[in-house]
This record gives structure tokens, C-alpha cells and sequence, in this order.
């Protein structure tokens, strides 16, 4: 019997509720774990026919392929940056919380050390699609877009869109999940310091693909069949057949982006925390980090938690009425 997922990216989730109003615990912070808790709690009651799973990032096997991936993050220059950095140095000392949380709630958690969360999205996805399973993706990184398809959908916790494959051209622009990789090479992502190919951003990128379908249909348009004159081309086009730096950047990028790109190894050192569901932990755990809002309608606040709703129904005499 096939199964479904809530996949859940870990960081994008926690970082979301880290950055609301700051929760003190003497002097720690604590709105991350406790905006990160009612967030799941919610998502897991709207879908409970789905178990959920969290994936949390590793270091990335893209800083061996180009060492500048996502550098830009760790600047400490102007105030704003000082600001960001302190924020997630704050937020840092409040992840380890959030899994031992996870962890008394019987939430399975993955993690591995050269992968981000995308990454296991991408190989836990494929894997359970294969498998006859049904896909949330949970996140607010558009990244995951590309692994929308039959029987996954892409759901933002932030602005509560959900992109199915019907409607994936209507939210990218483009046709497919190819084209959209396409899309974000040829324009980069500064959010994690890879520049594009040059002259092509975001919405230049999306009319060249639906103008060409591909690039690799474009310049073979150019170069093989001659169907298209290179000279009559503007500038920022003709560069991608002229210039051999732009089509290397182009192919870097795609592997840097594409989530299924054959350049992605083999998950290291992959920890898979199934959980040790215990109530009384749980509400120690909340009771230690003053949660009252948890702890006011305590039993009904857990009840929705896989661990908890199984363990519920064990626990029911053969006669109950539903």
C-alpha cells in the first residue's frame, strides 16, 4: 500500500519563525522553536493523511564544485548583514531544541553531511513516487518547484500557494521542470552567489526559453541547421553562441541547480532520527521552555502527531464508537 509524505525543509521552516518577534527564555531566544512547533503542528493537522518527515541540511557537495556557493551569506560588513548574521547565530543555538523537540514527537528526521535539504528532497521524492507514495513538499524555497510532478505538489507555509503540476506553468512561467533549471542558470541566483551566464535575468530568461524551448535548441538552431541568423540576434543572444565562457558558466549552473543533476554523489554519512515518541518528555520539554499556549490543552495539542494519534487508537477499547 503506498504511503504519503510531508516533506519538510527543516531550516526554511525554522529560520521563517526566527525571524517573527523574538521570544526570550531569560536571555535565549526561543521564537524559533516554539513558532517552529505550532507551524508543523498545524501543517500536520490540514494533512494527516501524510506522515511527515524533516530534512535538514549538511554541508553542501556544491562548495567542492565552485567554492563561492553561497558565501555571500556569511558577510558581517554593513549593520543590515550584522543584523541577518546575528539572527541566525540566534537561530543556530536554537536548532538542536527544535530536533530534540522532533525527536519526543516521533517526527522521522534526515539528515546527511554533503547534502542539503533540496537534495534529500529530490532522492526521498523520487524514491517514494516510485514507490506509488503522494508528495507535499513543505517550504518556502522555490528550489524544490522542480521536483513538482505527477502525485507532488509544492506547498509555501509562508504565503499558503500550493503549485501542482496543472498549474506549474502558471507560477513559472515555463513548461517544464527542465526549462525552469534552464531559467535559473542563464539567470543565476545571487541568494546563493552564482551569477548568471551575463545580459539575461530573470524574466529576459523566461521569454528566451519559450521563445527557444531550450538552449540547447537554440544553438543548434544557430550553429546546425542555420535556421537561425546569428547575426540578426541582440547581443546578449548571440553571446551564448559566440562565447565560449557563457556556455560553460551555463553548464555549471545547471549543476549547481538541478537538483537530479548526475554530478550530485551519493548521500554521506546519512542519519535517519526515527524518533523516541514520549509525552511525558515532550511536556517536560515545554514545561522547561515556559511553552504555556502548548501546555494549556496539552493532550489535544499532541493528538495530531502520527506517534501520538497511533498510539491513541491502540489504546482504544475494541467497542469505542467513532
Amino acid at each position: 500500500m503506498s504511503k504519503n509524505y510531508l516533506l519538510i525543509d527543516g531550516n526554511s521552516l525554522g529560520h521563517f519563525y526566527n525571524n517573527a518577534k523574538p521570544l526570550h527564555l531569560g536571555e535565549f531566544q526561543v521564537q524559533a522553536i516554539h513558532g517552529f512547533l505550532k507551524g508543523l503542528r498545524e501543517q500536520i493537522a490540514m494533512f494527516q493523511n501524510y506522515q511527515p518527515v524533516v530534512l535538514w541540511d549538511g554541508a553542501s557537495w556544491r562548495k567542492l564544485m565552485f567554492a563561492a556557493y553561497k558565501d555571500n551569506r556569511e558577510k558581517r560588513e554593513t549593520k543590515n548583514e550584522i543584523k541577518v548574521q546575528d539572527q541566525k547565530d540566534a537561530y543556530k543555538k536554537q536548532q538542536p531544541y527544535i530536533r530534540k523537540a522532533l525527536r519526543f514527537l516521533g517526527v522521522p528526521q534526515v539528515m546527511a553531511l554533503n547534502m542539503e535539504a533540496d537534495d534529500l528532497g529530490a532522492i526521498l521524492t523520487d524514491r517514494y513516487v516510485k514507490n506509488g507514495g503522494n508528495i507535499i513538499l513543505l517550504t518556502g524555497d522555490k528550489d524544490w518547484l522542480q521536483l513538482v510532478g505527477p502525485g507532488v505538489v509544492w506547498r509555501d507555509f509562508v504565503n499558503h500557494r500550493l503549485v501542482t503540476q496543472k498549474d506549474f506553468k502558471e507560477f513559472t512561467g515555463v513548461d517544464t521542470i527542465r526549462q525552469f533549471v534552464e531559467v535559473k542558470a542563464l539567470a543565476g541566483d545571487m541568494g546563493d552567489n552564482v551569477a548568471g551566464v551575463g545580459g539575461i535575468g530573470q524574466k529576459g530568461a523566461v521569454d528566451f526559453i519559450n521563445q527557444y524551448g531550450s538552449v540547447s535548441a537554440f544553438t543548434n538552431a544557430c550553429i546546425l541547421d542555420k535556421s537561425i541568423d546569428v547575426a540578426k540576434l541582440p547581443k546578449k543572444y548571440r553571446a551564448l553562441v559566440d562565447d565560449e565562457d557563457k556556455a560553460i558558466t551555463f553548464s555549471r549552473n545547471i549543476d549547481l541547480m538541478d537538483l537530479r543533476t548526475t554530478a550530485r554523489p551519493a548521500p554521506q554519512a546519512l542519519e535517519v532520527d526515527k524518533g523516541d515518541p514520549s509525552k511525558e518528555k515532550f511536556r517536560q520539554f515545554c514545561e522547561l521552555l515556559l511553552f504555556k499556549s502548548i501546555l494549556k490543552d496539552f493532550d489535544s495539542w499532541i493528538s495530531v502527531f502520527p506517534a501520538f494519534r497511533e498510539r491513541r487508537r491502540r489504546l482504544q477499547p475494541n467497542n469505542t464508537k467513532e
